[in-house]
């Protein structure tokens, strides 16, 4: 970013903080506005999830235009695009057959895994060593998503034969792994380019390929032309995907640039509450105790990470 950016404004040794929550909040904006197209539609996965992020593309032109693209240094950025791109095209595939497949509250607190594997890619990747609390805090959002696949049908398993029956708990599984080794790529390509042009080169990638993908294949949804009867709610839950998407992404970037990865991404997991809250109450999922209990362990997983790296 620069200088003159109005993020800068947001300063301080825990400015991370602030964006970290405001990308939080962003994120449960599009899952849930996701969730609603994806429902009412009858589009496939790869269409609703490509038309979201080519629109928070085009929503950032306009901000990466006036900020200018000065000081990119073009060949690693362009290497972080290719591999990050190609990351986040599969895991944002994959975050849409989960929850095209599977309730909201059940497979959204399973991307609380991505920060265990930022414990690794981080020091692979970045060099970033989190600290004890940040370890043990990966241990509660683990054990959290153990609670939130057992069965209630079987209350003494620990949850792993749910978590890999349900075709929802696999894919946003695969996410969580893909995203945990993607969020050490977006702080290269942050470093190469800026948070801006970052976010929007990113999201242009992801829609871009996610749409070519959907062009063969019309069988999950209504045939190209045909409108749907819900139209102005599909493009208005569209919008709001992508404008949450955009101002959120670019928020995160802002926030890893700052700080150690991990703790941008698991503050971020607050968004889990909010989504589980949100499922069981708004779209009347069953099992709401149980669920909004493993999320709230998540929740004091994610918190006791961000003390150990505040601490």
């Amino acid at each position: 970013m620069g200088a003159g950016s109005p993020i800068t404004a947001i300063a301080g040794p825990t400015s991370w903080v602030l964006l970290a929550l405001g990308t939080a909040l962003g994120e449960t904006v599009r899952d849930l506005a996701l969730r609603m197209v994806l429902r009412r539609s009858g589009w496939s996965t790869l269409r609703v999830i490509g038309s979201s992020s080519a629109l928070a593309a085009l929503l950032l032109v306009g901000p990466v235009m006036l900020t200018g693209g000065s000081g990119v240094h073009w060949p690693p950025f362009a290497a972080a695009l290719l591999l990050g791109g190609s990351l986040n095209a599969l895991a944002f595939w994959g975050y849409g057959r989960a929850l095209a497949l599977e309730d909201l509250s059940l497979v959204l607190p399973l991307i609380n895994l991505s920060p265990l594997v930022l414990l690794l890619a981080g020091w692979w990747v970045l060099g970033e060593h989190p600290s004890a609390a940040a370890a043990l805090g990966v241990g509660l959002l683990v054990l959290g998503a153990m609670l939130l696949g057992q069965s209630r049908q079987e209350p003494g398993a620990i949850g792993l034969r749910r978590l890999w029956t349900s075709a929802g708990c696999r894919w946003m599984l695969l996410v969580a792994l893909l995203w945990g080794v993607g969020a050490s790529i977006d702080k290269l390509g942050v470093r190469a380019g800026g948070s801006l042009l970052w976010v929007m080169a990113l999201q242009l990638t992801i829609g871009g390929t996610l749409l070519g993908l959907s062009l063969p294949s019309r069988s999950g949804g209504r045939p190209l032309g045909q409108p749907s009867r819900a139209g102005p709610v599909l493009v208005v839950g569209l919008l709001l995907a992508g404008l949450a998407g955009a101002v959120g992404t670019v928020w995160q970037m802002e926030a890893i640039s700052r700080t150690a990865v991990v703790h941008v991404i698991a503050l971020k997991r607050l968004s889990t509450l909010l989504g589980s809250g949100a499922g069981v109450l708004a779209l009347g999922e069953p099992e709401a105790l149980r669920r909004l209990g493993a999320a709230a362990l998540m929740l004091i997983g994610a918190a006791t990470v961000l003390w150990g790296a505040l601490g």
